[in-house]
Protein backbone atom coordinates (compact mmCIF):
# COMPACT_ATOMS: atom_id res chain seq x y z
CA UNK A 1 0.00 0.00 0.00
CA UNK A 2 1.08 3.94 -0.95
CA UNK A 3 2.11 6.33 1.32
CA UNK A 4 -1.33 7.66 3.06
CA UNK A 5 -2.00 11.51 2.40
CA UNK A 6 -1.98 13.94 5.29
CA UNK A 7 -5.52 16.22 6.08
CA UNK A 8 -3.64 19.07 4.50
CA UNK A 9 -3.09 16.90 1.47
CA UNK A 10 -6.89 16.44 1.33
CA UNK A 11 -7.84 20.33 1.53
CA UNK A 12 -5.37 20.93 -1.04
CA UNK A 13 -6.90 18.23 -3.71
CA UNK A 14 -10.51 19.79 -2.31
CA UNK A 15 -8.85 23.62 -3.06
CA UNK A 16 -7.81 22.09 -6.21
CA UNK A 17 -11.34 20.93 -7.76
CA UNK A 18 -12.69 24.23 -6.63
CA UNK A 19 -9.62 26.28 -7.95
CA UNK A 20 -9.15 24.79 -11.30
CA UNK A 21 -9.40 27.09 -14.74
CA UNK A 22 -10.32 24.47 -16.90
CA UNK A 23 -13.60 24.52 -18.72
CA UNK A 24 -15.45 21.87 -16.45
CA UNK A 25 -16.39 23.91 -13.56
CA UNK A 26 -19.09 26.51 -15.52
CA UNK A 27 -20.76 22.47 -16.86
CA UNK A 28 -21.93 21.89 -13.22
CA UNK A 29 -25.57 22.13 -13.10
CA UNK A 30 -25.75 25.19 -10.48
CA UNK A 31 -29.36 24.14 -8.56
CA UNK A 32 -26.85 21.22 -7.73
CA UNK A 33 -24.11 23.63 -6.43
CA UNK A 34 -26.60 24.90 -4.60
CA UNK A 35 -28.15 21.88 -2.79
CA UNK A 36 -24.77 20.69 -2.20
CA UNK A 37 -24.22 23.68 -0.18
CA UNK A 38 -27.20 23.61 1.60
CA UNK A 39 -26.57 20.11 2.60
CA UNK A 40 -23.42 20.86 3.84
CA UNK A 41 -24.42 21.76 7.48
CA UNK A 42 -25.80 18.28 7.96
CA UNK A 43 -22.83 16.36 6.61
CA UNK A 44 -24.52 14.94 3.41
CA UNK A 45 -22.29 16.77 1.09
CA UNK A 46 -18.71 16.03 2.82
CA UNK A 47 -20.09 12.08 2.92
CA UNK A 48 -20.76 11.86 -0.15
CA UNK A 49 -17.43 13.35 -1.13
CA UNK A 50 -15.69 11.23 0.94
CA UNK A 51 -17.21 7.90 -0.59
CA UNK A 52 -15.75 9.44 -3.82
CA UNK A 53 -12.76 10.25 -2.86
CA UNK A 54 -12.50 6.45 -1.53
CA UNK A 55 -13.76 5.32 -4.55
CA UNK A 56 -10.81 6.47 -6.66
CA UNK A 57 -12.49 9.47 -7.79
CA UNK A 58 -15.17 7.49 -9.62
CA UNK A 59 -18.93 7.33 -10.50
CA UNK A 60 -18.68 3.32 -10.19
CA UNK A 61 -18.31 1.19 -7.71
CA UNK A 62 -14.97 -0.60 -8.16
CA UNK A 63 -15.28 -4.15 -6.92
CA UNK A 64 -12.33 -5.08 -5.17
CA UNK A 65 -13.20 -7.26 -2.74
CA UNK A 66 -11.98 -11.53 -2.57
CA UNK A 67 -13.88 -14.10 -0.85
CA UNK A 68 -12.35 -17.88 0.51
CA UNK A 69 -14.43 -20.43 -1.48
CA UNK A 70 -15.34 -22.29 1.90
CA UNK A 71 -16.42 -19.26 3.94
CA UNK A 72 -19.16 -18.82 1.74
CA UNK A 73 -20.54 -21.66 -0.29
CA UNK A 74 -21.48 -23.90 2.70
CA UNK A 75 -24.37 -26.25 2.82
CA UNK A 76 -27.34 -24.69 4.92
CA UNK A 77 -24.91 -22.67 7.34
CA UNK A 78 -26.58 -19.61 6.87
CA UNK A 79 -30.01 -18.33 7.07
CA UNK A 80 -32.67 -15.87 5.82
CA UNK A 81 -31.86 -14.96 1.85
CA UNK A 82 -28.48 -16.77 2.19
CA UNK A 83 -28.70 -20.04 2.60
CA UNK A 84 -27.65 -22.46 0.46
CA UNK A 85 -28.93 -26.08 -0.24
CA UNK A 86 -25.76 -27.97 -1.97
CA UNK A 87 -26.34 -31.49 -3.57
CA UNK A 88 -23.68 -34.14 -3.48
CA UNK A 89 -22.52 -33.52 -6.72
CA UNK A 90 -22.25 -29.49 -6.34
CA UNK A 91 -20.14 -30.20 -2.94
CA UNK A 92 -17.71 -33.09 -4.96
CA UNK A 93 -17.09 -30.08 -6.98
CA UNK A 94 -16.42 -27.76 -4.61
CA UNK A 95 -14.12 -29.79 -2.58
CA UNK A 96 -11.05 -28.55 -4.24
CA UNK A 97 -11.58 -25.25 -3.89
CA UNK A 98 -12.80 -24.39 -0.97
CA UNK A 99 -9.17 -22.90 0.40
CA UNK A 100 -9.55 -20.66 -3.08
CA UNK A 101 -9.39 -17.58 -2.47
CA UNK A 102 -11.37 -15.38 -5.47
CA UNK A 103 -10.99 -12.29 -6.52
CA UNK A 104 -14.39 -10.01 -7.41
CA UNK A 105 -13.31 -7.90 -10.80
CA UNK A 106 -15.29 -5.04 -12.02
CA UNK A 107 -15.04 -5.99 -15.45
CA UNK A 108 -17.05 -9.43 -15.42
CA UNK A 109 -19.39 -8.25 -17.82
CA UNK A 110 -23.30 -8.16 -17.82
CA UNK A 111 -25.27 -11.27 -17.40
CA UNK A 112 -27.84 -12.84 -20.50
CA UNK A 113 -30.55 -14.36 -20.07
CA UNK A 114 -32.24 -16.70 -22.29
CA UNK A 115 -35.71 -18.35 -20.98
CA UNK A 116 -36.18 -21.67 -22.37
CA UNK A 117 -39.26 -21.80 -24.95
CA UNK A 118 -39.32 -25.33 -24.75
CA UNK A 119 -37.89 -28.31 -23.04
CA UNK A 120 -34.22 -28.72 -24.56
CA UNK A 121 -30.71 -30.16 -23.93
CA UNK A 122 -27.45 -28.22 -23.21
CA UNK A 123 -26.32 -28.44 -26.93
CA UNK A 124 -29.48 -26.91 -28.52
CA UNK A 125 -29.70 -24.29 -25.25
CA UNK A 126 -25.91 -23.15 -26.56
CA UNK A 127 -26.90 -23.36 -30.18
CA UNK A 128 -30.15 -20.89 -29.73
CA UNK A 129 -27.65 -18.32 -28.21
CA UNK A 130 -24.80 -18.73 -30.92
CA UNK A 131 -22.50 -20.78 -28.78
CA UNK A 132 -21.32 -18.14 -25.91
CA UNK A 133 -19.00 -21.66 -24.22
CA UNK A 134 -18.70 -22.13 -20.51
CA UNK A 135 -17.83 -19.98 -17.70
CA UNK A 136 -14.55 -21.25 -15.99
CA UNK A 137 -15.55 -22.58 -12.45
CA UNK A 138 -13.73 -19.65 -10.41
CA UNK A 139 -15.67 -16.91 -12.62
CA UNK A 140 -19.36 -18.96 -12.23
CA UNK A 141 -18.48 -18.96 -8.08
CA UNK A 142 -17.83 -15.57 -8.00
CA UNK A 143 -21.59 -14.86 -10.05
CA UNK A 144 -22.89 -16.99 -7.51
CA UNK A 145 -21.19 -14.76 -4.80
CA UNK A 146 -22.30 -11.59 -5.60
CA UNK A 147 -25.98 -12.69 -7.10
CA UNK A 148 -26.53 -14.26 -3.89
CA UNK A 149 -24.49 -12.48 -1.15
CA UNK A 150 -23.87 -8.87 -2.21
CA UNK A 151 -26.88 -8.54 -4.47
CA UNK A 152 -26.39 -4.81 -5.16
CA UNK A 153 -23.11 -5.25 -6.16
CA UNK A 154 -24.44 -7.55 -8.81
CA UNK A 155 -26.57 -5.03 -10.24
CA UNK A 156 -23.46 -2.73 -10.78
CA UNK A 157 -21.36 -5.69 -11.71
CA UNK A 158 -23.52 -8.11 -13.73
CA UNK A 159 -26.72 -5.77 -14.12
CA UNK A 160 -28.89 -8.73 -12.68
CA UNK A 161 -30.58 -10.10 -9.99
CA UNK A 162 -31.84 -13.42 -8.71
CA UNK A 163 -35.49 -13.79 -8.62
CA UNK A 164 -37.05 -16.12 -6.22
CA UNK A 165 -39.76 -17.46 -9.03
CA UNK A 166 -37.49 -18.38 -11.09
CA UNK A 167 -35.12 -21.37 -11.88
CA UNK A 168 -31.60 -20.83 -13.22
CA UNK A 169 -28.78 -22.51 -15.61
CA UNK A 170 -25.11 -22.11 -15.81
CA UNK A 171 -22.79 -23.93 -18.22
CA UNK A 172 -19.42 -24.15 -16.09
CA UNK A 173 -16.48 -25.66 -17.04
CA UNK A 174 -14.79 -27.49 -14.03
CA UNK A 175 -11.57 -29.21 -14.44
CA UNK A 176 -11.90 -30.01 -17.86
CA UNK A 177 -15.32 -31.33 -17.54
CA UNK A 178 -18.71 -29.41 -18.87
CA UNK A 179 -20.85 -29.36 -15.85
CA UNK A 180 -24.53 -27.26 -15.45
CA UNK A 181 -25.20 -26.16 -12.88
CA UNK A 182 -29.22 -25.07 -11.74
CA UNK A 183 -30.02 -23.23 -8.98
CA UNK A 184 -33.46 -22.13 -7.77
CA UNK A 185 -35.18 -20.74 -4.51
CA UNK A 186 -36.87 -23.88 -2.98
CA UNK A 187 -38.50 -24.23 0.98
CA UNK A 188 -36.26 -21.16 1.48
CA UNK A 189 -33.32 -22.05 0.55
CA UNK A 190 -31.25 -21.66 -2.60
CA UNK A 191 -31.06 -25.08 -4.32
CA UNK A 192 -27.99 -25.85 -6.04
CA UNK A 193 -27.35 -29.09 -7.88
CA UNK A 194 -25.06 -30.20 -10.88
CA UNK A 195 -25.11 -32.27 -13.80
CA UNK A 196 -23.19 -33.35 -16.83
CA UNK A 197 -23.67 -31.60 -19.78
CA UNK A 198 -26.29 -33.12 -22.52
CA UNK A 199 -26.90 -35.32 -19.33
CA UNK A 200 -30.18 -37.23 -21.40
CA UNK A 201 -32.73 -35.93 -18.86
CA UNK A 202 -33.21 -31.91 -20.68
CA UNK A 203 -34.15 -28.78 -18.98
CA UNK A 204 -37.96 -28.03 -18.77
CA UNK A 205 -39.65 -24.43 -20.57
CA UNK A 206 -39.41 -21.53 -18.73
CA UNK A 207 -35.76 -22.42 -17.25
CA UNK A 208 -33.51 -18.88 -17.43
CA UNK A 209 -30.07 -19.62 -18.93
CA UNK A 210 -27.71 -17.33 -17.60
CA UNK A 211 -24.37 -16.92 -19.74
CA UNK A 212 -21.49 -13.92 -20.68
CA UNK A 213 -21.68 -13.52 -24.35
CA UNK A 214 -17.69 -13.78 -23.52
CA UNK A 215 -17.77 -16.71 -21.62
Amino acid sequence: MGKAASNGQFRTLVGGLLTTKDDAIPTINGELIQKAIDECGSGTTQAELIKWINNGCRLEQILANEFTVGDIFRHRAEEGDRRLWLSENTQSHLNPYLKKVIPIHANLGKLSEYCLPNNMNDSSIQSSVGNPGLMEFEKFLCVMYLLIFASELAKQALGYTLKKDKWYLFHVMVNGEKIVFSVDWDDNEWYFDARDFDNGRGWLEGFRFLFFANA
